[in-house]
């Protein structure tokens, strides 16, 4: 089946299933096309320093949206999820797991801690639930809706709920709550980038 644009498998079969924003990485792809055509633009301007200048500022947003857009998701196998944030990852087996929340962004509880996924999908808006649903009633006849179509909301389904079910259907089975622990690890090269771009806007500045 298909969620949020994406394609949703059962995760119990072994298989990785990948959830992330639909928007996000369209929206990190624009950002960097953006700077690197204003790194082009100075450079065929002839204004060298100013590239110079701008280019430290423009890694620096890069990175940024690489790590808030690009690189987030939260997957999930048949052990568990894996919430892949910004510099730091987060391995929670199924049996770690005390409760999930799907609000404004997924938070997996577990060993009495939350992990917050930045990468998951975000439930829809009411404004775009109705417009999808004002979509799909003009495409219809009239003579064909009943009286209370016309104001009535169409359950929306969307990737959170593939997160959830995975955990349900992992407490149906054969699961034991805290059989097993979480692991998080952070991004090295990720994080030493993210200093070195730092550095580079400061150096910049001061001169």
């Amino acid at each position: 089946m298909r969620l949020d644009g994406y394609s949703v498998a059962k995760a119990e079969d072994g298989r990785t299933v990948t959830h992330r924003a639909p928007s996000a990485r369209a929206v990190a792809a624009a950002v960097w096309l953006l700077a690197a055509g204003t790194f082009s633009w100075l450079l065929v301007g002839g204004a060298t320093t100013a590239a110079g200048d701008a280019a430290p500022w423009l890694i620096l947003l890069s990175w940024f949206v690489y790590v808030a857009q690009w690189r987030p998701c939260l997957r999930v196998d048949g052990c568990g999820f894996e919430v892949i944030n910004g510099w730091r990852d987060h391995r929670i087996p199924f049996g770690a797991v005390e409760d999930i929340e799907v609000r404004f962004t997924t938070v997996i509880w577990a060993a009495g801690r939350k992990y917050a996924s930045w990468g998951a999908p975000t439930p829809p808006t009411a404004l775009g639930a109705g417009f999808q649903h004002l979509c799909d009633l003009k495409s219809r006849p009239y003579s064909i809706l009943p009286g209370n179509e016309r104001i009535s909301q169409p359950e929306v389904k969307t990737g959170r709920d593939a997160v959830v079910d995975a955990w349900h259907r992992a407490r149906a089975g054969a699961i034991t709550r805290g059989q097993d622990g979480v692991s998080s690890t952070w991004n090295k090269p990720v994080i030493a980038v993210g200093v070195l771009a730092v550095l580079a806007v400061v150096i910049t500045a001061s001169f």
